[in-house]
């Protein structure tokens, strides 16, 4: 029954595959998902050093100055397939290999079946950083399982200066990489620091790995972009490229190019108007859906280490807690929340499937806390309570089909929007009184 249930999951992964192959490599020459997202992809340094701007750079230097879709195209298929055969590698190394629960890894929402299907994230950036998070936790799977030390300790070394590439290269790509992907792969550092403690050298990039984040992304954020820049990089384009993105006004900069030009406050505006417009509870019934998809995942796939399954979860909690609390400031610099929640279950997913054990551990972050405030919100840090953690425990383990039959039902009837969710709002009447009052203040400056 069990191997019956494997091959079903494989075709699932199949098909995923073969959906983006249909929209990207079938006809390479050919536009088949978001202008959009394409035009992020060339965001190049050909009118200065620009953040995003490597990606564009590289294609630029495959392509010269021709139309890019099929070479775009094949990065992003090359991409999505290495994630989904990476993803599955992770979990053919776990010691539970659950089918169910690698079908709800790819079943949830904004997980990769969902991509394919849904015609959405599979084309944007952060794909590049799931492959390298895919990588790390390959080799981390790998460190663990070998019993020979030198071979572990070779192996350890190879991922920490891989960790420190990436700390470097990839927030050139997009800095949101500081916030999605960075703080699993540094978790994994810190576990490396841990497993060897005779070796100060992780231990040290443990720290440089942080520094390094703060820096590229004070950098990204110094060269964030103008409007002229913009327009240099628009007129830069093939005219083909142009009227791809933008058809009805291709002389005018539009897609990610045009956001190079958008100021902070802009920004932080979209992140208003979700409040505005009543769309945050969406999101909370988004976040709330994915969580249980993820709890459910990790205590059917987290069986057979010596472990009670309460602290098991309890463990596996904290690293989710600890990756969505460092995605926060996306939630803030942009209104892709759909994005950074896909973007936080697949970190999550990797992670799990390389570390069943939960040996990986998180900063203890009550010592950000003045010592004497702790004691007042000590409750604050227990991330759910011992009772609760048994009861869902319990739950899962009796109601495993009925739940699982529930979990399908969420999967493939809900899909997290991008952004932009237009729904009814409890402040409908605050946004025009707002209006009435800052508009005339702004007319009169």
């Amino acid at each position: 029954m069990k191997r019956t249930c494997s091959w079903l999951t494989y075709l699932l992964v199949g098909a995923s595959i073969s959906l983006v192959w249909a929209v990207t490599m079938s006809n390479p020459a050919r536009l088949n998902w978001s202008p959009w997202a394409y035009s992020e992809w060339l965001i190049s340094y050909n009118a200065g050093f620009i953040r995003r701007g490597i990606s564009g750079w590289l294609i630029s230097l495959v392509n010269g100055d021709g139309a890019d879709v099929a070479t775009v195209n094949l990065l992003v298929f090359a991409n999505y397939a290495m994630l989904s055969l990476l993803m599955v590698s992770v979990w053919a190394r776990s010691r539970e290999r659950s089918p169910a629960a690698l079908a709800l890894a790819f079943l949830v929402p904004g997980g990769l079946f969902q991509m394919a299907i849904g015609n959405a994230f599979f084309f944007r950036k952060e794909i590049v950083f799931h492959v390298a998070l895919g990588i790390d936790c390959l080799l981390y799977s790998a460190i663990v399982r070998s019993t020979v030390m030198p071979r572990r300790l070779r192996a350890a070394r190879f991922l920490a200066a891989f960790v420190l590439v990436q700390a470097v290269a990839l927030p050139l790509l997009h800095e949101s990489y500081a916030f999605i992907s960075f703080p699993a792969a540094w978790l994994i550092v810190r576990r490396l620091a841990a497993m060897f403690p005779a070796q100060p050298a992780f231990a040290r990039v443990v720290k440089v790995s942080l520094v390094l984040q703060v820096v590229m992304f004070l950098m990204c954020a110094a060269f964030k972009g103008n409007p002229d820049i913009a327009g240099q990089l628009w007129h830069m384009l093939a005219p083909a490229d142009r009227s791809l993105i933008s058809p009805g006004t291709p002389m005018v900069p539009g897609g990610g190019i045009s956001a190079i030009g958008w100021s902070t406050v802009f920004n932080l505006s979209g992140v208003a108007y979700l409040f505005m417009a009543g769309q945050f509870w969406v999101w909370g019934f988004a976040g709330a859906g994915i969580a249980a998809i993820l709890v459910l995942v990790t205590l059917w796939n987290g069986g057979g280490y010596g472990l009670a399954h309460e602290e098991m979860l309890r463990r596996h909690l904290a690293q989710l807690g600890f990756l969505f609390a460092a995605s926060l400031p996306m939630y803030l610099l942009g209104i892709d929340w759909g994005r950074w929640l896909s973007a936080v279950s697949i970190s999550y997913l990797l992670l799990f499937f390389a570390d069943g054990p939960a040996a990986i551990t998180v900063p203890d972050l009550k010592r950000l806390v003045p010592r004497g405030l702790r004691a007042r919100i000590a409750d604050a840090f227990v991330v759910t309570p011992p009772d609760v953690m048994r009861g869902i425990v319990a739950s899962a383990a009796r109601h495993r089909k009925a739940l699982f039959l529930l979990a399908l039902f969420f999967c493939l009837t809900f899909r997290a929007p991008e952004c932009c969710v237009t729904l009814g709002s409890p402040f409908y009447r605050l946004k025009p009184m707002l209006e009435q009052i800052v508009k005339p203040a702004l007319h009169g400056l």
